[in-house]
């Protein structure tokens, strides 16, 4: 029998058209967050604006290298993290006129979580005997100024005592009433098979698991886990350069080198590596001014803001 073990070249190695998208967009974030001045924001809603940014790009670093070793399930946990991001942004900015005030509760409900995060703490301290005499005082008074600080997000008559967002919706709900369509979809995409995953199902290594009773039968299993696997990389990378692109358009007034004309270029890469054809675009003379050939239709044919593949 032979015992030579088994080697794989990376998902990288496998399909570099995907990861030169990845790769494409990393260096020019690098460039523009990373190696670039940037003024410090001037409101509340810029400093959000600018934070997601920062999120966003260090979330797709993230996703990029668990991909890059074939571990897709986790970068799919990170990729619901840049989801909702998106859907945050598009509920400060979905009235016009009332972003900054959106903004300034969307930020207090972060600060809301921090103090929740020191109660919890403290509280554990306790029921483990870590904690010191004075902090059965200390959690007191930190409950009391939470109450007094956060009341807007306080819900006596409910469970939990604090609404579960600072908008008081679901990420559901957050999908079912955004302006694009495709969020739905995305939201069924990245809340259905990949849920499992956020809870630690172990359902990749399984996957690995599965034995057939002949040769034939295991490299047949073996072909179908390989498309599988690919599959599901596509979505996960696909769907997070979307995501991240539209985070980067809705701050762009944070990124002094943000051109528009780059997200298409990063769209025909994207199409480039799925295999078809991207839709005909007309450019502008001016930074920032490329625009889809039908705007107004995007959406019946394209995935969200850029026009990715629907995966």
């Amino acid at each position: 029998m032979d015992n030579t073990p088994l080697i794989f070249n990376s998902a990288k190695d496998r399909y570099p058209d995907f990861f030169e998208v990845t790769d494409f967009v990393i260096k020019t974030l690098h460039q523009w967050i990373d190696r670039t001045s940037i003024p410090a924001p001037q409101t509340v809603l810029g400093l959000v604006l600018h934070a997601c940014n920062v999120r966003a790009y260090n979330l797709y670093r993230s996703i990029n290298n668990l991909l890059e070793t074939d571990h897709w399930e986790d970068a799919a946990i990170l990729s619901r993290s840049m989801f909702e991001l998106v859907l945050n942004l598009e509920e400060i900015q979905r009235e016009k006129g009332k972003e900054e005030k959106r903004a300034r509760k969307y930020l207090r409900f972060n600060y809301l979580q921090q103090f929740l995060h020191k109660e919890a703490l403290v509280q554990y301290n306790q029921v483990t005997g870590r904690s010191t005499q004075t902090e059965p005082e200390r959690l007191v008074r930190m409950q009391k100024l939470t109450c007094s600080l956060f009341a807007e997000f306080r819900k006596p008559k409910r469970t939990p005592e604090w609404q579960r967002s600072w908008c008081d919706k679901s990420v559901h709900r957050l999908a079912k009433d955004s302006a694009d369509p495709m969020r739905c979809h995305h939201y069924r995409i990245i809340y259905s098979f990949f849920s499992d995953l956020s809870h630690s199902g172990p359902l990749p290594v399984m996957a690995q698991m599965l034995l057939g009773e002949t040769q034939e039968e295991v490299d047949q299993l073996l072909n179908a886990h390989d498309d599988s696997e690919k599959d599901h990389m596509a979505v996960v990378l696909s769907l997070s350069t979307i995501w991240c692109l539209e985070i980067l358009r809705r701050g762009s007034a944070m990124i002094p080198d943000y051109d528009m004309c780059w997200n298409f270029e990063v769209m025909k890469s994207l199409y480039k590596a799925y295999g078809v054809a991207p839709p005909p675009l007309r450019t502008g003379r001016n930074k920032g001014s490329c625009q889809q050939s039908n705007p107004g239709d995007s959406s019946k044919a394209t995935d969200g803001l850029t026009g990715t593949p629907d995966p």
